[in-house]
């Protein structure tokens, strides 16, 4: 019953929404629902928020929607359902959603990961050209933050984590995403975040960030 009103909850903050493809380079293509065809995306198109949309190498697609503009650069992959803006509350709602359904169940089915992880020069330190739709994701994910949809992003690396877990083994967009959280105040939110992260293998620069980050927490928590 609880599961239930959540989700009814949920679904009443979403609002649905249409977008039409402005302008497409190069290599992009799109899924449409549950459909697990990938087309060609072309000029024009008319896209329900239902559809999601895939970049390849030195591609990009701007997309115009009923309250936002976004445009999804290369190796980058995003559900047109998380380009939206969102406030707090419903960040925090979506996250107990997520959490939800991470309550232990059956055995995801790990991706089909044979990228090499790490950073790569480019115009975000965080992108990793890949063919890995996990790390699209996550790559989509980045650029909804960086066009003022924090909230959105959060919630969409969240999906990413549980559909790619091997996603969560990357430390440079968990401490991106983390910091999100931090930077709007879900301290809570945050900490269980860096916890977790802590106990992946970090960098030495890694590991001094996200303990200070996780001290920080820890003194204004018990300073409330």
């Amino acid at each position: 019953m609880k599961t239930l009103l959540m989700i009814l909850m949920f679904a009443g903050v979403l609002s649905a929404q249409t977008f039409k493809v402005e302008k497409v380079s190069g290599d992009v293509k799109y899924q449409n629902g549950s459909s697990e065809t990938w087309s060609a995306l072309e000029n024009g198109t008319i896209l329900k928020d239902d559809a999601v949309i895939s970049t390849g190498t030195n591609s990009s697609v701007l997309l115009k929607g009923d309250n936002v503009n976004f445009n999804l650069n290369e190796s980058s992959a995003v559900s047109l359902s998380n380009i939206k803006k969102m406030n707090i509350d419903e960040l925090l709602l979506a996250l107990a959603m997520e959490d939800m359904m991470n309550a232990p169940k059956e055995i995801k089915k790990s991706s089909d990961n044979t990228a090499v992880y790490g950073t790569k020069e480019g115009e975000s330190n965080l992108k990793i050209i890949t063919d890995d739709f996990g790390i699209k994701r996550l790559n989509g994910a980045v650029q909804l933050a960086e066009n003022s949809l924090e909230e959105s992003a959060v919630v969409a690396a969240k999906e990413t984590y549980r559909k790619y877990p091997d996603t969560k083994n990357l430390p440079s967009y968990r401490i991106y995403f983390a910091n999100i959280l931090n930077d709007k105040g879900l301290y809570v939110e945050a900490l269980d975040e860096y916890v977790d992260i802590q106990k992946l293998e970090l960098s030495d620069m890694e590991r001094k960030e996200v303990n200070e980050k996780t001290e920080s927490i820890k003194m204004k928590l018990l300073s409330e």
